[in-house]
């Protein structure tokens, strides 16, 4: 074996430059894959630090929980004792001297503990935050990728602009709306840039984009934001290094429970107020309320079951304002009204004396000082108005009819001010004159007698309803209750009751319950990292081409080895050696070349992979949107890569070895390993494939009118197909042509020698079959590859109501939730918009959407979502429709209705892109997605449509009744869709949608609105979809390139075997140029029928893209593709003609002899 090898070096060398080929394609495909995950993870461990579990939390609550969890984990095994507090929040910075501004910056309020987290150095980089003497405002430290955004230096001052803490919900009644009271601007010294990496990446959704973080000192963010003893973030580390590196969920339980166990009232937005007898003039009781104002059901039943449980007496009570207190013409503006069951009330008295009765739904009971106001008396109407917070944060104003029952003694019960919650900006007031109502007041209203009232009463109820009543006119999304008295058995002491029930109370309720949740935030980083893409798949496919071009050549090369040897062979088996005998020899051959050639592609693999790495990094960036790659080296993959294209490179090798058999003893003498003509099995070969060509063009004829006349959803899939099918009918075709001798018309004198050349084509129709075969179908994927980009429209289309923008012009998000209507002048006056900013919006049309923040579900993302952004789409976006579906789950003329739909408890319905949905989420069809709604529960989305190629790729849509219901504690609006006019005296569509944009902008700054066109955001999806289309262009260019060389290799073993009949030519008069001529023209008809009938089939199989707008094909550079592969193949073809033709007449005659 050793003397053949270095005999036949030559072509052994070859075929073993073939098999390293392969290896070094399919292992840096492999290597990709492990490289992008490797990378993420990278950037994942490096953004956290030590922090494996945080706690982020829509409500403040106490920074010593961080002290107290710390002392209820010494002495755990897996965990570390510290833990670290913090105020995380979203909001905007500005430069102040550039006003440049940048949104959706991270601010951190942190101390000396959070830098502690990295043990890489990083956190050693931040230093103090103290403020130094002569420095005028507190210090910040932004990252690098922050004062690239702001062009910002260190000394230079910054504004940062954040959502004011407030533990009233703002749609409330009571909630905090106006501009003043939800915005809050600090102004900050720079004192240091950190670095994007380690303490300055840090950010807790898995993204590789670049993360805009500011750092300010946690006192500093406590006082503005008056919580100076809060904060709404704990971090926890694990103890075990490897353990940090890769936590496990075994630790979280353990965790979560310390946690429960460290809760105190305060945490959980609770007070239990201890009110002693003498306030009210008998028995003392504990009231349980919120300092959200309202308590919610699950809190409310956990209270209730406690109560039965310690054998004490619970009241529910529900205080509400009233606008006013009618009856007939007499009013008593502002006052309170409490809810509760009459029959469980304590204390709660009439005039004469005797107990309050029963209350129906529509009656009410007066205290004696209204009743006596309104002149009232028993079975007098009596109409009470209210407001109510409607759609779009607008005030409204309802009203109810009741029936008076009677009239109760201020003492007792009815005497107690502690039936009314502190309404913020209302108890402290020491005349109502001075209210600071988040709702308008009417002072004209207010009498001298309400203010005698208001000093000595304070709010104090002057009606009392059923709680049924109460119920069904105040209830809110946001809580059932406003209250829960607790009152003791006769005798017992309050102090000890308090302290046994507020025990059980915080043993009893979860911390899930109020979104008190560790999250294992590493675990989960480092499980996205695996990707929404898998890249070694992904880049084996970009690849396949290159892969099966090697192989292909590896066996053409050793093919033509074999046949230099034939005559040996056939000596070996004249001499009796047995054909298996003869095969295990050279596949020992082979196998050792492909092996040694396999471990030079290895070295190989390494290159290929870090030159994929190097243009993910640049020439496709917009496909990974980071250029934080590193190439990563997984010793498995490389064996997993070398064993598998061995096995291929084998499989190749074998496919020849066993053609042995199949030549004639005498045929191998001479040096052939093939017979040529056109025997009887060849023209009923043909018979077959004449059949097979028309019934696959039938077919292909069949699937496009079907696709023509039908409306299906799935018409680029039927049009594929017939792509498919045409390209299969036309290699048929041809297969009949060789078959049958290739027959062709007459041709004029000058084409007789191409035609020649032509017909010399049907001499070994498989060979020529698989010639063709092999460009056609790599033109095919290559061309309806290339096809398929996509533009947006141009500058100054008005976009379409039935595309992927949905007739939308801009698209914005805002930092800080909006509360007002954009759509109105009242709306957009409190908001602060300037008369020429409200002329500027006009005729313009503003959807808004509720947004829970979550992952980017899109191709944006390269890692995984879990937990993907929710929208809640408002009931007049609904009814407006719009937008291209791919499909749903039934058949509506307005699909959007489908997200009104009712299920079984726990599933809603939610509609999300194709795309997204399919490749990134995974998900089809009538398929759901498990959440967890705002209470902890499990929480089921069911996909009931799809949209197509839409900018809602980076989220999934539920109804926003839906959303209130699950997520009440989300306020406002943060993302929002503007429709501009279509038609503009002044200015074309493309002016004035900017116009309208900058307006935006411009006044919405302090929110951090951020308007972006929707042409531009559904480019920036498409062009990732687009740079994958181009890696794949040109990674399956250069794997047609190599199988193009592989049919010049096939040319040469051609034409070898034909030097007899050549060198006859030769002797009769033929000229070597004529000879190459039609040598040329027999492989370049193989090539031109090829790429001809893979192109054309393409294209069919395209067509629904190619009408769709925004189609763009990119002609010029599938042209040139397309012309290399020709040339590539011309040039190969001229080489494998030039070695035919130089062997010496006479040797050649004699060898044919």
């Amino acid at each position: 074996m050793r003397r053949s090898l270095s005999y036949f070096w030559r072509i052994q060398l070859a075929v073993l430059l073939g098999a390293a080929v392969a290896t070094a394609v399919l292992t840096g495909a492999l290597l990709v894959g492990d490289s992008v995950r490797g990378s993420l993870q990278d950037l994942t461990l490096n953004r956290l630090g030590r922090i494996d579990y945080a706690l982020v939390s829509e409500r403040f609550f106490r920074e010593e929980l961080a002290t107290d969890l710390s002392r209820k984990l010494e002495g755990e095994a897996q965990l570390n004792r510290e833990t670290v507090p913090a105020i995380l929040l979203n909001g905007t910075a500005v430069n102040p001297k550039s006003r440049a501004r940048a949104s959706r910056v991270q601010i951190q309020g942190i101390d000396e503990r959070f830098a502690g987290l990295w043990v890489d150095g990083s956190g050693r980089e931040a230093p103090s935050l103290e403020k130094q003497p002569g420095q005028l405002f507190p210090s910040v430290h932004i990252n690098q990728s922050l004062q690239n955004e702001l062009d910002i230096k260190v000394g230079e001052q910054v504004l940062l602009s954040f959502e004011r803490h407030s533990k009233i919900h703002r749609e409330f009644l009571l909630g905090p709306r106006d501009s003043s009271e939800v915005i809050q601007t600090l102004r900050l010294t720079v004192t240091k840039i950190l670095p994007d990496r380690g303490i300055g990446s840090f950010g807790l959704r898995p993204n590789q984009s670049r993360a805009l973080n500011a750092y300010v000192p946690l006192t500093v963010l406590q006082k503005i934001l008056g919580s100076e003893t809060e904060v709404n973030a704990i971090f926890a580390s694990a103890k075990s290094p490897g353990l940090s590196n890769r936590t496990t969920t075994d630790t979280l339980p353990t965790l979560q429970s310390k946690l429960h166990r460290a809760l105190k009232l305060e945490d959980l937005g609770l007070i239990l107020r201890h009110v002693s007898s003498d306030a009210i003039g008998g028995v003392g009781y504990l009231s349980l309320e919120s300092t959200q104002f309202m308590l919610k059901p699950d809190i409310i039943e956990v209270v209730q079951a406690v109560a039965i449980e310690r054998r004490t007496l619970s009241l529910p009570i529900l205080t509400y304002l009233a606008n006013a207190i009618a009856v007939n013409e007499r009013t008593i503006p502002y006052s309170t009204i409490t809810g509760l069951d009459t029959q469980r009330a304590f204390s709660l008295e009439l005039t004469d004396g005797s107990a309050a009765p029963p209350l129906a739904d529509d009656e009410i009971l007066l205290n004696e000082w209204a009743a006596t106001d309104l002149g009232a008396e028993v079975r007098d109407e009596i109409n009470v108005s209210y407001y109510i917070v409607g759609p779009r944060e607008k005030l409204l104003t309802r009203g109810a009819r009741f029936r008076l029952k009677g009239v109760v003694a201020i003492k007792g019960l009815a005497a107690d001010r502690g039936l009314t919650p502190e309404f913020p900006g209302i108890h402290e007031a020491d005349d109502m004159s001075e209210w600071n109502a988040p709702f308008p007041i009417d002072l004209d209203r207010i009498r001298p007698k309400d203010e005698v009232y208001w000093d000595l009463f304070r709010a104090t109820p002057k009606a009392f309803v059923s709680d049924g009543a109460a119920q069904q006119l105040w209830r809110s999304r946001f809580g059932d209750l406003t209250a829960v008295q607790i009152r003791t058995v006769l005798g017992a002491d309050l102090q000890i009751t308090q302290t046994n029930f507020q025990r059980r109370l915080l043993d009893k309720i979860r911390p899930e319950q109020v979104g008190l949740v560790f999250q294992p935030v590493k675990t989960d980083g480092l499980a996205a990292a695996t990707g929404s893409t898998d890249f070694s798949t992904l880049f084996i496919g970009f690849s396949l081409f290159l892969i099966v071009s090697a192989a292909l050549l590896v066996g053409l090369l050793f093919r033509l080895g074999v046949e230099q040897r034939a005559s040996e062979i056939g000596i070996l088996l004249a001499a009796g050696y047995p054909i298996s005998t003869v095969r295990r020899r050279f596949m020992k051959e082979g196998g050792l070349i492909a092996g040694i050639g396999g471990l030079v592609g290895l070295g190989g693999g390494v290159v290929y992979a870090w030159l994929l790495m190097a243009g993910l990094r640049t020439w496709w960036l917009a496909a990974v949107g980071t250029p934080f790659l590193s190439l990563h080296i997984n010793p498995l993959n490389l064996v997993l890569g070398y064993l598998i294209a061995l096995v291929v490179v084998l499989f190749s090798i074998g496919w020849t070895v066993r053609q042995l058999g199949k030549v004639p003893i005498p045929a191998l003498i001479t040096g052939g390993l093939g017979a040529s003509g056109f025997s009887k099995r060849s023209l009923d070969a043909a018979t077959r494939s004449r059949i097979f060509a028309f019934a696959s063009l039938g077919l292909a004829l069949a699937v496009t009118i079907f696709a023509l006349v039908s409306k299906t959803t799935a018409l680029a899939g039927l049009f594929f197909g017939s792509g498919v099918l045409l390209l299969i009918a036309g290699l048929a075709f041809f297969s009949v042509w060789l078959r049958s001798g290739g027959r062709a018309a007459s041709q004029p004198k000058v084409a007789v020698t191409v035609q020649m050349g032509i017909k010399n084509s049907g001499r070994h129709p498989g060979r020529s079959m698989l010639c063709a075969a092999l460009v056609g179908c790599a033109c095919f994927v290559i061309v309806a590859v290339g096809a398929n980009r996509h533009v947006e429209r141009k500058q100054g289309a008005v976009p379409q109501k039935e595309s992927g923008t949905g007739g939308f012009a801009l698209v914005a998000e805002s930092d800080i939730p909006l509360h007002h209507d954009l759509n109105s002048k009242e709306g957009q006056f409190e908001l602060g918009f300037s008369e020429s900013d409200s002329e500027s919006t006009a005729n313009t049309h503003i959807f808004p959407f509720r947004l829970l923040p979550g992952e980017d579900a899109s191709c944006l993302n390269l890692y995984r979502p879990q937990k993907p952004r929710i929208l809640g789409a408002s009931r007049g976006f609904i009814e407006r429709g719009g937008f291209q579906f791919q499909g749903a789950i039934a058949a509506k003329e307005n699909p959007w209705e489908l997200l009104e739909d009712e299920f079984e408890p726990g599933v809603i319905p939610a509609i999300g892109d194709y795309n997204s949905a399919q490749w990134i989420l995974h998900l089809g069809l009538g398929d759901e997605l498990t959440i967890q709604s705002e209470s902890g529960e499990q929480l089921k989305l069911r996909l009931v449509g799809f949209l197509q190629r839409s900018i809602f790729q980076s989220e999934l849509l539920i109804s926003e009744v839906n959303f209130k219901k699950h997520f009440p504690s989300q306020s406002g609006y943060a993302y929002f869709l503007v429709q501009t006019p279509s038609i503009s005296e002044s200015a074309t569509f493309s002016e004035s949608a900017e116009r309208v944009g900058h307006t935006l902008e411009r006044a919405l700054a302090d929110y951090g609105l951020d308007v972006t066109s929707t042409t531009k955001k559904l480019a920036s999806y498409r062009a990732v979809e687009n740079t994958y289309l181009s890696t794949f262009q040109t990674l399956g260019g250069l794997g047609l390139l190599l199988g193009t060389l592989g049919l010049g290799i096939v040319l040469l073993r051609n034409a070898l075997e034909r030097g007899g009949e050549l060198a006859t030519l030769r002797a009769f008069g033929f000229r070597r140029n004529t000879l190459s001529l039609m040598l040329l023209a027999e492989n370049g008809f193989l090539l031109l029928i090829g790429i001809l009938i893979g192109t054309v089939s393409a294209l069919i199989a395209v067509v629904p893209h190619l009408t769709t707008p925004g189609a763009q094909v990119p002609w010029l550079s599938l042209t040139m593709t397309l012309v290399s592969v020709f040339l590539v193949g011309v040039v190969a073809s001229a080489i494998a003609v030039y070695f035919a033709l130089r062997r010496p007449l006479l040797p050649a005659l004699k060898h044919d002899a």
